[in-house]
């Protein structure tokens, strides 16, 4: 077999703009590895010794314990591995690649990750389960119910808002989080806008992720003299403020399209649905302000709260006008915009310049519908006569993907009741896609996102870790993906690392795959454990049994040398770094592919003795630190300048 050491140089000191050090643990310097570029794999196993007629490889080179005296570092040609090292499984399966998943519309629909930032559905458990169905087939895995009621309530009552949420949570646990509404009841008494506020901090606590505001102000909402109740009314300023200090994102919407400004009759391009939706047509200037007037009053109450983030729902309420949204977008940094119910008049845009906006803006543009469920189901918009069904519900979603990822012109759109008229898809990069569809909702919602679950499937058999990861059973797990800065929740999809588990009678399994550019590591490797180890490149996982105690978990950390570090921790105090787990461990670096894999077993003696039972969940999260890239990614993002915080613990779900 030949071999060769490894080469290493020093690396920089921790830069300002890198993850803090995690509180309470040591840092230090490191050396970082330069890996060789020809077609070689680094071999790294810790744990039991392996029988050579499993390995093909003579017994005293795998003839270890969980604590080696040096981890072993073997050179192995890529095209030998399967006959030369591992455990051959009955069907060796290929696991997919990591960066090519991380930038796969297919794949975040397979794994039902694109989250929906505008949907509205009646608080009845049918009408959530019915939306759950649809989004299932659709591949979007969280919908954001706007305006779900107001905090306002009698003693000892639920207010509006509670009601819905706790229907929505108990009918579709995880698939949905709520916005609140504002209560203008007493709009006229002097302390309104203080009570307002303590509405906003109300609905805060009972849950509410945003604030979203209909198209109520400047249109409908009137004081008792009967003058219409602006949007920039100097009242309203404690709403937006206190929405800014509790980070609820407003989802506004002023005005609409222009052509329910013009003429009521039948030469108005928007009649088939205006005559089906009168209370729609603001052309009567003796009752309504000029659209545009709308607009301007928005603009003013952002620039007056830059603290505060607001979407502008329906393309930034002017999708006829790509030159104001982007002077819009340019020149209020707390402004996004959604683009629910907008494709069918944003696609009548030459696609040129649309895929320019929205490629400009790829950080401020958020997916979003209008889908709605009540007795019936609402597509963007709809007429007396529509009935939809729920396929009609998963096409008018595949033709969203249709505009967003392909080339194809001139085809019909997806509410035909807006108007006779057809789109062009934009044909947008996969990285903007993917902001799009979920990684600026992600960071937009960070702190009011569900906790994430990861299953673990139940093996029919053991096997001894051999980091190569081909054994059937990995395949059929749906991995966690390790993309998110623990810190903030920004996106690093080209580090983007999944992470499966199985389990059995004896064992925890975990995966890791880590796509990387360069690896830091510490050199030479050692023998006893290493304080700081999570310095330089390592994946890590936190995991407690006792899920009604999670300050008190075992910690587990992996690098691409083969070392490995378990702790026992007990938060506040304790970290226990004599503790012993028992784990095995193996880990392949593809120099080739640029990706570094860990398998591992642990024990359940290891956590608290006893193995958990079908069904059962217990409180993880799991790490990444990348030294080269600056990441410190996160299964469940902490939010904090520490990978402790057992409160943002994710779950781990024990299934057949």
């Amino acid at each position: 077999m030949p071999t060769r050491p490894r080469t290493f140089s020093p690396c920089a000191l921790r830069s300002t703009t890198e993850p803090p050090p995690r509180a309470g643990m040591a840092s230090s310097n490191c050396p970082t590895s330069s890996v060789a570029r020809d077609r070689v794999i680094a071999l790294s196993l810790q744990g039991p010794s392996v029988p050579s007629s499993q390995t093909g490889l003579p017994a005293k080179e795998f003839a270890m314990s969980p604590r080696i005296a040096f981890p072993l570092l073997f050179w192995i040609v890529l095209g030998g591995i399967e006959s030369s090292v591992g455990i051959a499984a009955d069907s060796p399966v290929a696991l997919p690649s990591p960066r090519e998943a991380a930038l796969s519309p297919e794949v975040w629909r397979q794994e039902r990750r694109i989250i929906d930032l505008h949907q509205h559905i009646e608080g009845r458990p049918h009408r959530f389960q019915r939306a759950v169905g649809i989004m299932d087939q659709a591949g979007i895995g969280l919908g954001v119910n706007l305006g779900a009621g107001t905090s306002s309530h009698k003693e000892g009552e639920l207010s509006g808002f509670e009601a819905v949420k706790l229907v929505g949570d108990k009918a579709a646990p995880g698939r949905f989080i709520h916005s609140m509404l504002i209560d203008y009841s007493g709009w006229d008494e002097p302390e309104w806008s203080d009570k307002a506020a303590q509405q906003v901090v109300d609905g805060h606590r009972m849950g509410a992720v945003g604030l979203k505001e209909f198209k109520r102000l400047g249109l409908f909402l009137r004081d008792k003299s009967g003058t219409l109740i602006k949007i920039d009314d100097p009242k309203l300023d404690s709403v937006w403020a206190q929405c800014g200090k509790l980070g609820m994102p407003v989802s506004i919407h002023v005005g609409d399209p222009r052509a329910f400004w013009l003429p009521y009759n039948d030469q108005n391009e928007r009649w088939t649905e205006l005559k089906d939706h009168q209370s729609w047509w603001f052309g009567d200037p003796s009752k309504y302000p000029p659209r545009m007037e709308l607009l301007e009053a928005l603009d003013r109450v952002m620039a007056r709260h830059p603290q505060t983030t607001f979407v502008g729902v329906h393309f930034a309420n002017n999708p006829e006008d790509l030159e104001w949204v982007d002077a819009a977008l340019t020149r209020r940094p707390n402004m996004m915009a959604d683009m629910a119910a907008r494709i069918p008049e944003v696609g009548r845009h030459d696609p040129a310049k649309v895929r320019d906006l929205l490629t400009r803006h790829q950080d401020r543009i958020l997916f979003a519908t209008d889908f709605m469920v009540y007795g019936k189901l609402i597509l963007g918009s709809g007429g007396d006569a529509d009935q939809p069904t729920d396929q009609d519900a998963v096409t008018f979603y595949n033709k969203c993907w249709r505009w967003f990822e392909t080339a194809d012109r001139d085809w019909p759109h997806m509410t035909p009741i807006q108007g006779n008229w057809t789109i062009s898809s934009i044909d947008l990069p996969h990285e903007v896609c993917r902001k799009i569809y979920f990684d600026n909702a992600r960071k937009l919602l960070a702190r009011s996102l569900p906790l994430p679950v990861v299953q673990a499937r139940r093996l029919s058999r053991d096997f001894v870790p051999d980091g190569i990861l081909n054994e059937p059973e990995w395949a059929q797990c749906q991995p966690a993906r390790l993309e998110y800065q623990s810190h903030n929740s920004s996106a690093k999809p080209h580090l983007s690392t999944p992470v499966r588990a199985l389990w059995s009678d004896q064992y925890l399994y975990l995966s890791y795959e880590s796509p990387y550019s360069q690896l830091s590591v510490f050199s030479p490797p050692q023998s006893a454990e290493r304080v700081g180890l999570w310095d330089n490149d390592v994946v890590e996982a936190f995991i407690a049994s006792d899920h009604e105690h999670p300050n008190r978990y075992t910690e587990y950390e992996w690098a691409p040398t083969g070392e490995q570090l378990d702790l026992d921790v007990e938060l506040p105090g304790k970290k226990d770094f004599a503790w012993q787990s028992g784990a095995e461990s193996a880990v392949v670096v593809d120099d080739i592919a640029k990706v570094w894999r860990v398998e591992v077993r642990i024990p359940w003696s290891a956590m608290g003795g006893n193995g958990p039972q079908t069904g059962d969940a217990w409180r993880a999260n799991f790490f990444r630190h990348d030294r080269h890239d600056r990441a410190g990614l996160a299964f469940s993002p902490t939010l904090r300048g520490t990978f402790h915080a057992p409160e943002r613990f994710g779950w781990l779900e024990f299934v057949e």
